[in-house]
């Protein structure tokens, strides 16, 4: 097994002997950057790895991944069990990555986190909204990236940047849109789901995920939208904490 590549999770405040690891993974569309404010609110001895996928930021020149089977591979493969107690977070797409990478780690019989975050996301097993590749046009990438509202309309009217943001989207878009759900046993790690008040992923679709631990499950909702992540991140990140590892645990991943 190789260690973490500094290729695949950008640590923004390395932190030499850590209690614990943070590992993120944003939204469709998203860079790390994404998480780049989230040190501020977190505790020092806690460290940020947050997933840096290819096709954008610094992998700008790699293809995407538009299935998410060889994209959980190849996370997983980044990873390797260590003494630091680890957790996982993730938003909407991010969500299901994190999920699935807990799938993928227990498989393989490697240390499981010791809690799963999953924020913005239905459940798995509930269907998903996204069409079929070939009818993921411009004008629909478009609509649904003002839906969401966290691209500013000023970057939309810039033909260069659509023609680099555009098939980001499209590769996300197309890895959502043909996930099946495939039932396993729960999970053993706790579960925590987040949502926001004004979200287009409801209540019921967020409760969906209770099936999947064996652990404890929480809900937590927030004042906000899709993004609240970025508008209630200090209140967000705090409840993420409170859950985090405090000392030794046999659930661990390595990086280096």
């Amino acid at each position: 097994m190789k260690p973490i590549s500094e290729a695949w999770f950008w640590r923004p405040r390395p932190v030499a002997r850590p209690r614990a690891r943070l590992f993120c993974f944003p939204y469709a569309g998203a860079n790390a950057t994404t998480f780049r404010t989230w040190p501020a609110d977190l505790p020092p001895d806690v460290e940020l790895c947050v997933a840096q996928l290819p096709g954008r930021g610094p992998r700008l020149r790699e293809a995407s991944f538009n299935r998410i089977e060889p994209l959980i591979e190849a996370l997983g493969q980044a990873l390797e069990p260590s003494s630091v107690p680890f957790a996982l977070f993730g938003h909407s797409m991010g969500g299901l990555v994190a999920f699935m990478l807990c799938r993928w780690l227990r498989a393989r019989g490697w240390p499981a986190p010791a809690h799963l975050f999953v924020s913005s996301r239905c459940a798995p097993q509930l269907p998903d909204s996204f069409p079929p590749a070939p009818e993921l046009t411009d004008a629909y990438l478009l609509g649904r990236i003002r839906r969401y509202g966290a691209t500013p309309a000023e970057i939309l009217a810039e033909p260069e940047v659509l023609a680099l943001l555009l098939p980001i989207f499209r590769a996300d878009f197309t890895l959502i849109g043909a996930y099946r759900h495939t039932p396993e046993e729960p999970l053993e790690s706790p579960l925590t789901v987040f949502g926001g008040t004004n979200d287009t992923v409801t209540r019921p679709e967020l409760e969906g995920w209770r099936e999947h631990t064996r652990g404890p499950f929480a809900l937590r909702l927030f004042e906000g939208g899709h993004f609240f992540l970025h508008t209630a991140q200090a209140a967000l990140v705090r409840e993420v904490v409170q859950a985090m590892p405090r000392g030794a645990s046999d659930r661990r991943i390595q990086v280096e």
